[in-house]
């Protein structure tokens, strides 16, 4: 089953992975390192142009929680002309690929879900970003039923290249038999560096 799993995430990774007639937008390339008592993620994030939409992106994130639960994921965003003021949309699907610490307990799912971004203050790099991922039963494979993923952060700019936050995500899965497994439920804080 973990195969399968691996070669699934492994074709929706290079799925995601930008058509060589994309065009990089102007922001390029970021890391992120996101750290909470019990968790911590990596994200690679690339700025790219996906169907004429200047503001699309995609991210690729590694996840690891205090009990050993390994989560990958892979997203493709696509930027909306959806733009009020300082206020931007984009949406797109999410695949993440989970091995649990629990012997046989491995997801697949594919989410839908939108990112929220509204800047306070754009000389200091203040913002307010949000994001919400839900995969549905049918898009949810192995021992879940549905998986849920919803973000809520206060960025501010550190250096020129340097972005720090904190917020608070809820990462949940729904296993088989009704039971729920938290991945993550609680604060987090992180800095986001800027390649180019």
């Amino acid at each position: 089953m973990r195969a399968v799993l691996l070669v699934t995430c492994g074709v929706a990774v290079a799925a995601a992975a930008p058509l060589p007639a994309q065009e990089a937008a102007e922001t390029g390339e970021a890391v992120e390192l996101a750290l909470s008592d019990e968790t911590a993620q990596v994200r690679y994030i690339d700025r790219t142009r996906i169907a004429g939409q200047d503001d699309s992106e995609i991210a690729y994130a590694v996840f690891l929680s205090e009990e050993r639960d390994v989560v990958g994921s892979a997203a493709v965003l696509i930027g909306t002309d959806l733009k009020l003021g300082n206020f931007e949309l984009q949406f797109g699907p999410q695949a993440y690929a989970a091995l649990l610490s629990d012997e046989n307990n491995d997801v697949f799912a594919l989410a839908l879900g939108v990112t929220a971004r509204l800047d306070l203050v754009r000389s200091r790099g203040l913002a307010i970003v949000g994001s919400a991922f839900v995969s549905p039963d049918v898009l949810t494979f192995g021992s879940a039923d549905n998986l849920t993923d919803f973000m809520a952060r206060a960025e501010i700019e550190l250096t020129d290249r340097l972005i720090g936050f904190a917020g608070y995500r809820w990462f949940e899965l729904d296993l088989l038999m009704r039971q729920e497994l938290r991945l993550q439920n609680e604060l987090f804080a992180g800095v986001r560096w800027e390649l180019r």
